[in-house]
């Protein structure tokens, strides 16, 4: 007997499993899909959650080797400063970033492909996601038939601008770090070490901005990200749905291990308004 062991999450709670590859799958049971594209469509997002855990596995290793660094940080007491300053600057640190950075654009480019798994590649096949973003609405357009084309508006404004400044953000920072635009990322910026003052020792640690730690950004952007790909996933979906049939969005927060996305039937709706508190 052969079992298989197809993905492994070690994300938090199992979040990649729970709300990309078991809410995004049996649901297509109720939709309005052959055999042949239930099949293509599970191996793209089988491999679509492979790249969110890459995300999530550089992100911890970030995480987990900040904790350790702290561990042995030198400390430096301001009001008695040293002859000498010894700061070691990390390139596991800096490595771990480089690779979220490059497996969040791969992730892009793999959910640029998952769309013709049920349109058909003879429609749909861009070779990245492209341009940020704008060759995947370009190519929407063009294959939507004319009674469907309001819905290529609501994508770009329900899905994509939400998510736009952020994609953008994120692959100009890869491209920065990748192809050593601008001078690249400073490398000074990844190290820990400890200030006292007062007896009391206040850590620094890599920065995303002024206000906000790198490990702190890289978990936000990670969340937002699995939501750009559920809602990206869930708008193809919907061009299947049987008239019964509709897509319910409960409002969840984005670091939620519960999917916000359920395919129900229409006679559910009120249950499911009066279970989340919203209007209709």
């Amino acid at each position: 007997m052969l079992v298989q062991q197809l993905f492994y999450d070690s994300s938090e709670n199992s979040v990649i499993n729970t709300r990309i590859l078991t809410a995004l799958f049996l649901c297509t049971d109720r939709l309005e899909l052959n055999e042949a594209q239930k099949k293509d469509y599970f191996n793209a997002l089988l491999l679509q959650a492979k790249k969110l855990l890459a995300i999530w596995v550089h992100y911890d290793r970030f995480r987990k080797e900040e904790e350790r660094l702290r561990e042995s940080a030198p400390i430096f007491d301001i009001a008695t400063p040293p002859a000498s300053i010894s700061i070691t600057y990390s390139q596991e640190l800096y490595m771990e970033f480089d690779e979220y950075l490059v497996q969040y654009k791969s992730s892009l480019d793999y959910l640029a492909k998952l769309p013709g798994t049920l349109l058909g590649r003879h429609k749909w096949n861009p070779s990245t996601f492209g341009d940020k973003g704008k060759t995947i609405l370009k190519i929407l357009r063009s294959v939507l038939p004319k009674e469907k084309k309001k819905q290529a508006d609501d994508f770009e404004k329900l899905i994509f601008e939400k998510h736009r400044a952020d994609i953008e953000m994120i692959v100009e920072v890869r491209d920065k770090i990748n192809h050593f635009l601008y001078g690249g990322i400073p490398f000074q910026n990844f190290a820990v070490y400890g200030l006292k003052e007062n007896n009391k020792i206040n850590y620094k640690y890599p920065m995303w901005s002024t206000n906000q730690r790198m490990t702190d950004f890289m978990r936000i952007a990670f969340f937002n990200h699995l939501r750009f790909c559920e809602d990206f996933i869930v708008f193809f979906l919907g061009l299947y749905l049987k008239p019964e049939y509709g897509f319910f969005h409960a409002p969840l927060p984005a670091g939620a291990s519960q999917s916000p996305w359920t395919l129900i039937h229409k006679a559910e709706l009120p249950f499911y308004l009066n279970k989340y508190g919203v209007s209709s």
